[in-house]
């Protein structure tokens, strides 16, 4: 991989693009195609279509679709649980433990999923993740702590 695609991958990695604001993400790659190809399309659906010979009899497309998974942040409890709603084709069940960057006005914070420790939960079955149970846990023990951040 040379140092130019290599950059490019950086950044498009680096790039929050959710389902419904795929818009950051659309825009750096077809920068990145621009010396490939002739004309552009993008659509409210999270496409973006590169055309190499546009109306000619044999023209070459490359497409792609690409958004990333993502969560609404639903509500923040007075002790600074934060719960989530699901934007996309997320699986809750395997939330729990995986880091999270959190979009505020103020910059990106860094939080964790979670859900209830064994010795805590309230019977002795094993529950699963699930929206009532999953939070994300930033490292503030109260709201203010994390409407400040």
């Amino acid at each position: 991989m040379n140092d130019t695609s290599f950059k490019f991958l950086e950044s498009y990695i680096n790039n929050a693009s959710p389902t419904g604001f795929e818009t950051s993400g659309q825009h750096l790659w077809l920068e990145y195609l621009k010396p490939y190809i002739d004309e552009k399309i993008t659509d409210n659906y999270g496409s973006a279509v590169g055309v190499i010979n546009p109306g000619q009899p044999y023209k070459v497309v490359i497409e792609a679709h690409a958004d990333e998974i993502s969560w609404f942040v639903n509500h923040i409890t007075d002790d600074g649980y934060i719960y989530v709603k699901k934007n996309g084709g997320s699986d809750q069940q395997i939330a729990p433990s995986m880091r999270v960057n959190l979009h505020t006005k103020n910059g990106i914070v860094k939080g964790v999923f979670g859900w209830p420790a064994i010795h805590v939960r309230e019977n002795d079955k094993e529950p699963i993740p699930t929206l009532k149970n999953l939070t994300i846990d930033c490292g503030c023990a109260k709201k203010d702590e994390i409407l400040a951040k």
